[in-house]
């Protein structure tokens, strides 16, 4: 009987031996699985990776700082790390912008690899995906893991060409100004955004003030993400417009992205480089503010604005705004009108500039500006600049790095 006993009592330990290896091995199993999906990443480019393996989900956040357009960097992702991940049924992609989240991409691991491997096509695979900016529920649960390749002091230098046109007089009809502006940007911690502007003049008819080297935009941006989708983005800094200050700026996403109310309230004054040693600056601030409504028809990729405020030059007036994306091309068309009775109006062109990935961030990087905007005003005349308004560098439309739902969906599905 004793010995039957200890015969039980030695299978008994070799069962919890064999337990404790086969568990001890499938968290290795998960570990490096984990780490290949971190170390595949990095070798990428993507940075602030974080990534949590849970019984039947995947989640990976990160950041893109090496592809042009982000519906790109999101395929590149996929095709990165679906190879890597082994019986899971599900993946949930966060797309970051200084270490915030901005959306959640969600789609079942079956669909991926059926996508990748051409078995569906983009839009069936896109359709079949969930793409929302309702993302606080699951960036909470990457909260506590570790992060991998930060975008913490490190610094690119930009390069960016500036264009302005204005109707001159019958012997020289079309005036021009062309500078090339490098712009030295850098990030110390989650949502912070630091820019320094230096202004090169190439080709000049407006006058002798721009024919000098120049500080441009400098300016010291914090933004923040709270629940719900609303977003809040302060300033501090020199602006375009020759004007400095502090501005402030909120915006409150409803219907997953195509509905929004926004305000902007800014503090600032006359400020003039001529020179890098000469500056001409006024210390009477003025108070201009707006609050805005826009609306998006996905379909198109249509937006269409509305908003009221008081402006530069002291008028309050109101704004409504077309604005469709083409891809990366955005048009868009504005018209004006003061509670004085002034009307006036515009367009706004903005395209995609070469090359479309850049080199993989690291300590000092060079690389071109991700595109170029050009506003057309239809009169030019100084009483009938209403709705004039700086420019921080910083609004909450461009953070959001075009990676509103909808505007995903639509690209995606136009991929070969």
């Amino acid at each position: 009987m004793c010995k039957v006993s200890q015969i039980v009592k030695f299978y008994s330990h070799i069962y919890k031996l064999l337990v404790i290896l086969f568990l001890f091995s499938f968290s290795e199993s998960i570990a490096t699985n984990k780490n290949d999906i971190i170390s595949k990443l990095s070798e990428n480019g993507f940075e602030n990776i974080k990534v949590k393996i849970e019984d039947s989900k995947i989640l990976i956040a990160y950041e893109n700082r090496v592809f042009r357009f982000e519906v790109d960097a999101l395929k590149e992702v996929l095709k990165l790390v679906v190879p890597l991940i082994d019986d899971r049924e599900e993946l949930i992609l966060i797309p970051l912008n200084r270490k915030i989240p901005i959306i959640k991409f969600f789609s079942s691991l079956k669909n991926c690899r059926e996508f990748l491997a051409n078995n569906i096509n983009a839009e069936q695979f896109v359709n079949d995906a969930d793409i929302r900016m309702d993302v606080d529920k699951d960036f909470k649960l990457l909260v506590d893991e570790s992060e991998f390749n930060t975008t913490d002091f490190r610094f690119d230098l930009v390069i960016k060409p500036q264009m302005s046109f204005e109707f001159g007089p019958y012997s020289d009809p079309v005036l021009a100004q062309i500078n090339l502006a490098p712009d030295i940007r850098t990030s110390f911690w989650r949502g912070m955004k630091f820019s320094y502007e230096t202004i090169f003049p190439l080709w000049n008819e407006f006058g002798t003030r721009g024919d000098s080297i120049r500080t441009g935009m400098v300016t010291l941006n914090q933004t923040f993400r709270l629940p719900n989708a609303f977003f809040i983005s302060a300033t501090a800094g020199i602006f375009s417009g020759n004007r400095y200050g502090f501005d402030f700026e909120t915006k409150k996403y409803f219907g997953n992205g195509n509905f929004s109310l926004g305000g902007n309230f800014g503090v600032t004054s006359y400020i003039d480089f001529s020179g890098m040693t000469r500056i001409l600056y006024s210390t009477e601030f003025m108070v201009t503010g707006s609050v805005n409504a826009e609306y998006r028809i996905e379909k198109y990729d249509l937006t269409l604005g509305a908003g009221i405020g008081h402006y530069l030059h002291k008028d309050n007036s109101i704004r409504v705004d077309i604005n469709r994306e083409f891809g990366e091309i955005e048009i868009g068309f504005f018209a004006l009108r003061s509670f004085k009775g002034v009307s006036n109006g515009g367009f706004t062109l903005t395209v995609p500039l070469f090359p479309s990935q850049y080199w993989n961030p690291s300590f000092v990087r060079l690389k071109v500006a991700e595109n170029y905007s050009w506003s057309y005003v239809v009169k030019s005349n100084t009483n009938d600049l209403i709705g004039l308004r700086y420019n921080t560098g910083s609004r909450i439309n461009t953070y959001l790095e075009k990676l509103n739902p909808s505007f995903i969906k639509n690209r995606f599905s136009k991929i070969n």
